[in-house]
């Protein structure tokens, strides 16, 4: 790991998955499998990668089925489930800087799902002052029954989209592909910055992850823009707004939202924040912890 943007663990039959951007927007990408200590994954299924994911270095061989590489900064991801091909190994997303998103496979190395420019890049944009050194991230998760779809922040265009998934046939292998494109707007989302399930998936033992909806769940976005979420339904519309503040009833002062993730009971929310909160000096960012709505 290193200056990891994004995180989805395979809560059904595997392993942390986080996504990085060692190098920044512009430099490779990169991600990894890690044992649940936090360990480098032991016993890794595919020895060429070793469960480490880096730029143009580890494409399925001898041929990849989409062409693809982590070319850029990776800034976010989310768990697919199981491979479509029937080996059973797990595969997750990764969207990277440029807007394309890659598929991994645990045993076959990675593949592309969508060409760069299908999810809005994030290439040469930066946070507004005082965050503008911060690097850029966006939110992922998945949507598998009736139809499987991502659902991808677009911080900059105050955008979330939508990626309907088919399954496609790159012989003797199958893989997923993107069926269609569209694009949730609203008056609601203010830079938004990451997504989570307001009902994590928990119980299926192939899509059981922090980043997969139960089935019909709302799902929340963090707003880095105004310090709101927003509960959405996946159709678009908007259930409920929240303004997140300190217990007092102090706003964040210079502190911004930047990740969001919520409890497998759906009761709690966490929230990481971003800069200096209002009344706590100097020190630089926190993790704050709300009541779900």
């Amino acid at each position: 790991m290193s200056n990891p943007l994004g995180l989805s663990i395979n809560n059904a039959f595997g392993r942390l998955w986080p996504v990085n951007a060692p190098f920044g927007q512009n430099g490779v990408g990169s991600s990894s499998i890690l044992d649940p200590d936090g360990r480098p994954l032991n016993g890794a299924p595919n020895q060429a990668t070793g469960g480490v994911y880096v730029g143009n270095l580890t494409p399925r061989q001898p041929t990849q089925i989409i062409p693809d590489a982590l070319s850029t900064g990776a800034v976010g991801t989310a768990f697919l489930g199981r491979s479509p091909d029937g080996s059973g190994r797990a595969v997750f997303c990764v969207v990277t800087a440029d807007g394309a998103i890659a598929q991994e496979h645990t045993a076959k190395a990675l593949d592309g799902l969508a060409s760069p420019g299908t999810v809005q890049p994030l290439l040469g944009r930066r946070w507004g002052p005082p965050h503008q050194g911060l690097e850029p991230r966006l939110g992922v998760i998945v949507n598998y029954t009736p139809v499987l779809k991502l659902f991808v922040s677009e911080p900059f265009t105050d955008t979330i989209a939508v990626i309907e998934l088919m399954v496609t046939r790159g012989a003797p292998d199958l893989v997923f592909a993107p069926h269609s494109v569209s694009t949730i707007s609203s008056d609601a989302l203010n830079r938004p910055v990451d997504l989570a399930p307001a009902e994590i998936e928990t119980e299926d033992p192939n899509w059981a992850s922090n980043t997969t909806l139960e089935e019909d769940a709302d799902f929340y976005v963090a707003n880095r823009g105004d310090n709101t979420i927003v509960r959405m339904r996946q159709d678009g519309t908007v259930a409920a707004v929240g303004r997140v503040r300190l217990a007092q009833g102090q706003a964040l002062g210079n502190g911004r939202l930047n990740g969001i993730a919520t409890s497998p009971d759906g009761g709690t929310i966490w929230v990481t924040v971003a800069g200096q909160l209002a009344g706590q000096g100097n020190v630089e960012g926190a993790v704050l912890q709300l009541s779900a709505f």
